[in-house]
């Protein structure tokens, strides 16, 4: 991507690491002092998630959602 778009291209990046990942206790809040240190389990937890195709389509319904309100605004500035 680097090669095609060049090194200046902006991105987006959403990253998660195992500090994100949380209990919750018996009243549905999160109980942040568990914590998750078994890396095979935070590799399945980040492989399970990694899967579930819902993230990437919520993720582009909200880039082509902007993408149309900036071109939207781009043209009622340029009239």
């Amino acid at each position: 991507m680097i090669a095609q778009q060049g090194e200046d291209a902006h991105c987006a990046a959403w990253i998660y690491t195992k500090e994100d990942i949380h209990m919750k206790d018996e009243n549905g809040e999160v109980d942040y002092d568990i914590e998750v240190n078994d890396p095979e389990l935070v590799e399945r937890i980040f492989d399970d998630v990694g899967n579930i195709d819902y993230i990437y389509e919520v993720i582009q319904n909200c880039v082509d959602e902007v993408t149309e309100e900036q071109l939207m605004l781009q043209q009622q500035e340029l009239v």
